[in-house]
């Protein structure tokens, strides 16, 4: 198994896009996320996707030439890609140890603004000892929905949601619904 895959997985947790590269620029791997992102911005099919992993150094080439801007933050370069009607992609690469030549020497990590990951139910359930339906409520508006949308998506009137929601912040020491969203998000990396 390669190196960094355990890295690539806690990224497709966390939303992000991970993709491995060798000392040569050949892709080793990539995540679920970052074969997702690659097929909507450059239109690719399942085979092109499936054969990123062992060669991909061409649609890396064209990622970094779809780069506009380049952002100095903490002494680290940040590279935004902009996409049409989306919000930018945002990239940067991150040396690893190079143990042999064939091994892994960077890691492309991409976050796409666009997307908002979330933890499982059952990640909140068992950390806050929330119900099922608290859980649920917790990602629908973590998600962006407001308390009017997640009463209608789940059939219920908006006082047994702000009931609900009571108990929520309760249960996870929070007074709003942002400091909820916060919390929450922070948890997006575990399974």
């Amino acid at each position: 198994m390669l190196v960094g895959m355990p890295l690539l997985r806690v990224f497709d947790r966390m939303g992000c896009g991970g993709i491995i590269l060798s000392t040569t620029g050949q892709v080793l791997a990539t995540n679920a996320s970052a074969r997702l992102i690659l097929q909507q911005m450059f239109e690719l099919d399942d085979a092109a996707v499936a054969a990123l992993d062992g060669s991909g150094r061409e649609i890396v080439k064209h990622l970094l030439n779809q780069s506009r801007t380049r952002v100095h933050l903490d002494s680290e370069n940040w590279i935004l890609i902009e996409r049409s009607g989306r919000r930018p992609l945002i990239m940067n690469c991150v040396p690893v140890p190079v143990l042999n030549e064939d091994g892994p020497h960077s890691v492309l990590l991409l976050i796409d603004l666009d997307l908002t990951p979330l933890p499982s139910a059952s990640a909140l359930e068992q950390i806050f000892g929330l119900t099922p339906a608290e859980a649920r409520l917790t990602l629908l508006l973590v998600s962006g929905q407001t308390l009017a949308e997640v009463a209608e998506k789940l059939h219920l009137s908006v006082a047994t949601v702000r009931t609900q929601l009571k108990a929520v912040f309760e249960k996870t020491h929070t007074h709003r619904q942002a400091e909820l969203v916060v919390l929450v998000s922070r948890l997006a990396a575990l399974p």
